[in-house]
Formats: C-alpha cells, structure tokens, sequence
C-alpha cells in the first residue's frame, strides 16, 4: 500500500512540473521573430554536430589522460595533458564561432537578453557539462 501511495504522489508531482530543460530556448527566452528562430535553430544545428564530434574526442582523450595519471605515467600525463588542452581550446572555438554567429542576428536589446543567458549557462550547475568542460583551464 505504502509503495501505492509514493507511486501515485512521484507521479503527481512530475505531472504538475514544467518540463526540466537545462535553460530555455533562444526563440523564448530572447523574444525572436520566426525568421530570427530559424536562423538561430540552423546555426545551433550546425555547431552542434561539430561540437559533439569534437566532444567525443576531447573525451575519448581524456579518459586516456586519466588512465596515464593512474599508472604514473609521465610522459603519457604531458603527451596527453597537450593534446585535451588543445581539443578544449578547439571546443571552445566551435562554441565562440556559433555564439558570434547568433549575436549577429540579434538587435541590440536581443544581444543584451543573450549576454544574460550565456552568464546563467556559465552558473548552471547539473546538466551544463559542456560549459563546466569549457571553463576549465579558461
């Protein structure tokens, strides 16, 4: 009966809770107009795909590091170490190019609602790994 009841509460509870985004979308959150929000949603688009490859490997490289830091292995920690700075460096890049390409669309007061949302993704805790992963070593 008890397992019933927390049943019935958790799921009233997600029920009456907005959906959990990691922030809200530019298209709301910056008042754009139709043709602003498909130029916005092409260029996320676009980024999203490099940034994702180029995450992958920053990863894939960083468990590397990780393995070289366990074993003691210096000269696998510097050869490593060199290689994830550089793919960070590279991933910030892909997200400097796609927030530029955005703030190109964006009237002025747009552009100061945006510098606002990039400050809150930088605080963002949880589910903001890539800004977490971009401020490292910054």
């Amino acid at each position: 009966m008890r397992i019933r009841a927390f049943l019935a509460a958790t799921t009233l509870a997600a029920a009456l809770l907005p959906p959990a985004f990691a922030d809200t979308p530019l298209h709301t959150s910056l008042s754009l107009n139709n043709e602003q929000a498909q130029r916005v949603d092409a260029i996320q688009a676009q980024h999203r795909k490099t940034f994702a490859a180029k995450r992958e490997e920053h990863n894939r490289e960083a468990r590397k590091l990780r393995r070289a830091q366990l074993a003691h292995d210096s000269a696998g920690i510097a050869q490593q170490a060199t290689l994830v700075a550089g793919l960070r460096d590279e991933l910030r890049k892909i997200r400097t190019s796609e927030n530029d390409a955005i703030r190109v669309l964006l009237t002025p007061e747009q552009k100061q609602k945006f510098e606002k949302v990039l400050e809150q993704r930088r605080a963002m805790h949880g589910p903001s790994r890539d800004e977490r992963l971009l401020e490292q070593d910054a």
